[in-house]
């Protein structure tokens, strides 16, 4: 069953600055509630990006949410997102699949600066191996900020996600990768409509990444990086909060309970909001992005906000500044007119000039893609003339059968999973069998990459059938253990 989500907030797309709503989930690693649960991270992220909105698709599809769940287990931070037109995100579906293409970006971006910056305690390598069962240690509660409801998807044809995309206890507490990887690496997945604009993005980050690495002050690049970095360091604070607080406990007496609010949050601490955002007016034209935000008003920690704040209100200074033509014949009109004014406009003008000398800026990361690895899950992807209806033929022609987007040349290179279903009604299996194919022998003849796709016996687009499922789980978990 899914957990509930570390984060639900939303960020402007850098196209138009739609409101898009996200969530991110927190492995158990993240969020321990007891000495079990301590592990390494290892930098591992996901991106998981729903069907098509105007049929129903959204983050609470039930297949998005087996995905997201089956990542959580394999010790990623996943993320997920509605497009425009989908869920609570505001704009409405494009016709040309262009705007959503901006809308993943923009999340990417995110989750590409917020798993960069989210910096958790390393765990102590004498930690004895403890299992869950263990009667002698006390499980902490999860923060309060985590006590919220999951939400369900309300459509009565998917199967329920608690039904059958769980995998049986026993299965998870023996299974283990081979080798440890700590490279960065940063899963894009996407099913169906999610996986047709997975394939549109640009094939290298640092491209993607790079508008975002020194954006101009109150721009939607700006709002995501000051979102992320604000809630990396916010989300730092409380998992190493609650790392410390069981290994307190491990230190202590293992029969003695203890109270866990009095752990976590012994220093007059209290648990935040989880909800991010959601009431502002990212309206860039006419600068109200810089207005007091809800979003940042919560109880985060001071300093975080405080820097926050200072960048915006340097960049709301200087563009509601009036350009001056004239500077001398205003000064001079001002002390003629206001006798005894000179002390104050004159302080008021160094000020000024102090402000803009001291201005913050966003400074470059690059540290947040060097050594990034990627890896692509694309699920009941959508090819031929249903690829082309759902980008208005935009994107490569459906009738073009023995070419290979550009696009979709990183799939050669970098390592990707393929998996569809022999039944699916959208599309033939023998279409994304061929397409598949192509992209398997490319990756032959250029002798690097990791394509292979998956064709499961019986499975439709929506993947209904329980052992389809279960295919689907078993083959995901071996593919992202290899990442």
């Amino acid at each position: 069953m899914l957990p509930p989500p570390a984060l639900s907030f939303t960020i402007p797309s850098i196209q138009e600055d739609v409101i898009l709503d996200c969530r991110v989930y927190h492995p158990a690693s993240l969020t321990p509630t007891s000495i079990s649960h301590l592990a390494e991270w290892n930098k591992k992220a996901a991106v998981v990006a729903h069907p098509y909105a105007p049929l129903g698709g959204s983050m609470d599809d039930p297949v998005v949410r087996c995905i997201v769940s089956l990542l959580l287990k394999q010790n990623f931070v996943v993320g997920t997102f509605n497009f425009r037109g989908a869920g609570s995100s505001k704009g409405r579906t494009s016709w040309q699949a262009k705007s959503e293409q901006k809308d993943y970006i923009s999340f990417v971006a995110f989750m590409v600066f917020y798993m960069y910056l989210l910096s958790p305690q390393p765990i102590p390598f004498d930690l004895p191996r403890f299992t869950r069962s263990n009667p002698e240690l006390h499980e902490l509660s999860p923060v309060q900020s985590q006590a919220v409801s999951p939400p369900h998807s309300s459509d009565s044809q998917y199967w329920s996600p608690a039904s059958s995309v769980d995998l049986p206890p026993a299965t998870l507490e023996t299974e283990g990768p081979a080798t440890i990887n700590t490279q960065p690496r940063l899963l894009l997945a996407g099913y169906s409509y999610g996986a047709l604009i997975t394939s549109l993005l640009p094939p290298i980050i640092s491209s993607i990444i790079s508008p975002f690495q020194t954006p101009a002050l109150g721009s939607a690049y700006a709002e995501i990086r000051l979102r992320a970095e604000s809630l990396a360091a916010q989300q730092t604070l409380e998992i190493n909060s609650q790392i410390s607080a069981l290994l307190q406990t491990y230190t202590r007496r293992r029969g003695r309970s203890l109270n866990a609010d009095e752990i976590l949050y012994a220093k007059g601490r209290k648990p935040s909001g989880v909800r991010m955002g959601g009431g502002e007016d990212l309206r860039r034209a006419s600068h109200d992005s810089f207005r007091s935000r809800g979003s940042f008003s919560i109880d985060a920690p001071e300093l975080v906000r405080k820097s926050v704040d200072r960048v915006r209100s340097i960049g709301k200074h200087k563009r509601m500044s009036p350009k001056r033509h004239n500077t001398h014949d205003s000064i001079s009109s001002s002390l003629n007119s206001r006798p005894g004014s000179r002390h104050s406009l004159a302080t008021s003008l160094a000020d000024e000039k102090a402000v803009i000398d001291d201005e913050p800026v966003l400074k470059p990361l690059p540290g947040a893609v060097d050594g990034l690895q990627m890896g692509y899950l694309l699920v009941s992807p959508l090819q031929g003339i249903v690829n082309s209806l759902a980008t208005l033929w935009t994107s490569k022609c459906w009738r073009e059968k023995d070419s290979i987007s550009e696009h979709e040349m990183k799939f050669t290179v970098d390592p990707t999973l393929a998996i569809f279903g022999d039944d699916d009604v959208f599309v033939s299996a023998r279409r994304l069998r061929a397409w598949s194919e192509k992209l398997r022998d490319t990756r032959r003849e250029g002798g690097t990459g990791h394509f292979r796709h998956i064709e499961v016996s019986g499975a439709g687009h929506f993947w209904h059938d329980r052992q389809a499922i279960k295919t689907l789980q078993d083959q995901i978990r071996s593919f992202v253990r290899d990442l």
